[in-house]
């Protein structure tokens, strides 16, 4: 299997949730780890273990999507933990707050299930990723003033960038309105 190609694995025991993020878990992906858990979240599942022993690095995308999942959680009565997250991904995790909000556990054994593969998310536009990658980079800046120097140049840009293609799109689509629209 390719160290750098992303995929997640996954497997549900009752109201618990296990997905394994194997190589990059990046914003590329993201859409396809948001809509499916948002899909576990509303078909009853309370627990989320988001295992990271074969997870061979993380943007910050993905490390604010785990903020937001987790928050999302908390307010459901719920929670998200992250396991197994190598040395180097622990440090990414500490070095933008995640930690504080989502438990980590570094040496968690995860019980014997059978993992499936998760579809990946098609026909996600280029609005629908960057209003997802904005949401996770706001939800990071919310946990401190470092971040919010980290990220504030880039989401302001990501806003500018968002607001032009959001203007452009009904321009885009063209196509003939409905009746009644």
């Amino acid at each position: 299997m390719n160290a750098v190609a992303t995929s997640f694995l996954a497997a549900r025991a009752g109201d618990h949730l296990y997905v394994r993020a194997i190589g990059l878990a990046n914003m590329k992906h993201a859409p396809t780890l948001d809509a499916f858990i948002d899909g576990e979240r509303a078909a009853g599942v309370s627990t989320v273990c988001m295992d990271l022993s074969t997870c061979a690095g993380m943007d910050s995308t993905f490390m604010g999507l785990l903020v937001g999942t987790s928050l999302a959680m908390v307010q459901q009565g719920g929670r998200l933990v992250v396991v197994n997250p190598s040395e180097a991904n622990r440090r990414l995790l500490d070095m933008l707050g995640v930690t504080e909000v989502v438990p980590v556990m570094d040496a968690c054994s995860v019980p014997e299930v059978e993992f499936v593969a998760v579809e990946s998310k098609t026909g996600v536009g280029a609005i629908q990723r960057m209003e997802l990658v904005l949401r996770a980079h706001r939800d990071l800046v919310a946990l401190g003033a470092a971040n919010q120097a980290k990220f504030a140049a880039f989401i302001g840009a990501l806003q500018k960038d968002l607001e032009r293609q959001q203007a452009a799109a009904p321009k885009l689509e063209g196509g003939p309105r409905k009746e009644g629209s």
